[in-house]
């Protein structure tokens, strides 16, 4: 097998396969994320392991362990058994984190489900995964939870508080547990659920039993297109995969930490790099709200984070509220001076805001994470010591443990250097998606790669960069379009916040390409000098036929622009004209 210290060592005049294997010096370890919480509880029994600054609420990493057996017994009491799968549904919270602490110990497949989901959505999910339960909030903003089950499960309505439903729309689902002080119809209250039993011999009975390969979590797919699909993650995969992270990024160095969490906690950038790193290496988790917060210059002043975690989109809007408040605040530039690492992940970081983000945090170094939820997440990562063009024109080194091999569209690898779609193969790829063997299929080989459908090109040196997802490629005329190469060439505009280019049909050319930009309000960019500005610069079929200005992109909770929301308004607007 070609490991690292072979992989660059290819004889002149021959073929240069693009394939890399990144060995650790550390192997890798045979436990459970119940486990990973009691290692946590006996080394710093007394540290905060979480504070939810938006519920005034704080726990220490023996308290969590105690709330998690206390929950996870009284689960176990109410008649949920290890390998069920219960669905949590809700923002950030404290019971969140408790919740998923409480089914790793029971051996119960916790199914993180994203909040901003509608009732017939909810419905697909419960449905799909076959959950025997569910924990969710009350209310958020416009979202009424219960109101959103009642309509997904109408047995609901016919079951009296506190006891198990009994619905033929959903036969397995026998407990909705919701974190409020009112006494629902169909539901249990989260703070009675808590308080069944206080005795935990049988969840250590139990919890004895779990190994490391069982499923620990179902984590669904955005579903930016088609239906989400369910991907079962182990402990052994998530525990392994975001301690190398942590090595990595100099967790294991940085022993009084607090990683300021905006990401959200269904996303597995929250729950296994967030919650997990947290308990791997005794970092503080911060939750400054339910959902991102724009204005982060309160916070980053009164939380003490040395840490922060988010996408590219939420660092351009974070960026221009501070830039805003910065001059003549010296609180706030010292606050900023404290923060030391920032991990950016959901795409590329465009080069503007790498150098927007490098003079607001002076002290910071910026790591671009890469990944998929399916490979528990973690395929690239930047090192510690990467110079800022290995920072904003690549998506960093490949992952310890793990092999990436570049290949065409029959499956055969390419040379080093061409684009062709990135496979991954490692001790963190995914069990399977929950009851869809055909999907399941379709993203692994039978020699157990992982099909990544993102478009890369690899380096000799381990390195690689995104150059697009196949299933946006831009076939205009027999032409293929990367959009993520037109993104990358309007970013180095200054008047330009962020740029989306997509495809929309066309009678003549298949497709035309088409871009949704965000301008800084003092601009006075129009299409044309747009255009222009295009000219002589990218080849004239990747200029943009269709250019449109946006204050805001339609996106998922945990950041990822739907461009297919772009292409279907884009051509419902044209069909008009």
């Amino acid at each position: 097998m070609v490991t690292e210290a072979t992989a660059n060592n290819n004889h002149e005049g021959k073929r240069h396969p693009a394939y890399f294997h990144n060995p650790s010096n550390e192997p890798l370890r045979a436990i459970t994320t119940g486990q990973l919480l009691d290692r946590a509880a006996e080394k710093w029994p007394n540290k905060h392991a979480i504070i939810s600054a938006h519920e005034n609420k704080t726990l220490t990493f023996l308290q969590a362990k105690q709330q998690a057996e206390q929950l996870g017994a009284s689960l176990l009491k109410l008649g949920l058994r290890p390998g069920d799968r219960l669905a949590l549904i809700g923002v950030n919270t404290i019971h969140w984190y408790v919740t998923m602490m409480a089914t790793a110990k029971i051996g119960i497949i916790l199914v993180m489900v994203n909040p901003a989901y509608k009732s017939n959505e909810f419905k697909y999910v419960l449905t799909q995964v076959k959950a025997k339960g569910i924990i969710t909030d009350q209310h958020f903003k416009t979202q009424d939870y219960p109101k959103l089950l009642m309509e997904a499960v109408p047995g609901m309505l016919r079951a009296p508080h506190g006891q198990p439903l009994n619905c033929p729309e959903l036969p397995e689902l026998s407990f909705i547990i919701v974190a409020t002080e009112e006494k629902l119809p169909g539901c249990y209250r989260l703070k009675d659920v808590m308080n069944i039993t206080k005795c935990t011999d049988e969840l250590y009975t139990i919890e004895e039993q779990i190994q490391p390969d069982d499923p620990a979590f179902i984590q669904f797919s955005s579903g930016t297109t088609g239906l989400p699909k369910g991907a079962i993650l182990s402990h052994f995969g998530t525990i392994n995969n975001c301690h190398y992270l942590g090595k990595r990024f100099g967790y294991d160095k940085k022993p009084s930490s607090v990683l300021c969490l905006q990401v959200p906690l269904f996303h597995i950038f929250g729950s296994v790099l967030g919650i997990m790193s947290g308990l791997d290496f005794g970092i503080t988790l911060y939750l400054p709200g339910p959902i991102f917060k724009k204005d982060m210059t309160e916070i980053i002043q009164t939380s003490k984070c040395n840490i922060l975690y988010g996408t590219s989109t939420m660092y351009i809007d974070i960026c221009n509220e501070i830039k805003a408040q910065l001059p003549g605040n010296q609180k706030l530039a010292e606050a900023c001076a404290n923060i030391d690492i920032i991990v950016c992940g959901g795409s590329m970081c465009p080069p503007q805001l790498a150098k927007d983000i490098s003079k607001i945090f002076p002290s910071c170094k910026i790591q671009f994470i890469y990944g998929m939820t399916e490979a528990s997440p973690i395929c690239f990562a930047n090192k510690l010591d990467d110079s800022f063009e290995q920072r904003t024109t690549t998506v960093g080194y490949v992952a310890e443990n793990l092999e990436v091999k570049i290949v065409d569209r029959e499956g055969k690898t390419v040379d080093f250097g061409t684009p062709g779609e990135a496979w991954f193969r490692s001790y963190a790829n995914f069990i399977g998606y929950w009851g869809n063997e055909k999907k399941t299929k379709e993203a692994k080989t039978a020699d157990g790669w992982l099909r990544s459908g993102d478009l890369m090109i690899l380096r000799e040196d381990g390195y690689g960069t995104i150059v697009g997802r196949i299933k946006d490629i831009i076939i205009r005329g027999g032409e293929n379009i990367f959009p993520a190469e037109i993104e990358e060439f309007f970013m180095q505009h200054p008047d330009i916040i962020d740029a989306q280019v997509f495809g929309v049909s066309d009678d003549r050319l298949g497709e035309e390409v088409a871009v949704a930009i965000k301008l800084h309000d003092s601009s006075t960019m129009t299409e044309s000098s747009l255009k222009e500005h295009c000219k002589g610069k990218i080849s004239h079929f990747k200029i943009p036929k269709y250019v449109r200005f946006v204050k805001e992109y339609p996106s998922t909770l945990s950041g990822k622009v739907k461009k297919y929301v772009l292409r279907e308004m884009l051509e419902e607007e044209l069909k008009k004209e």
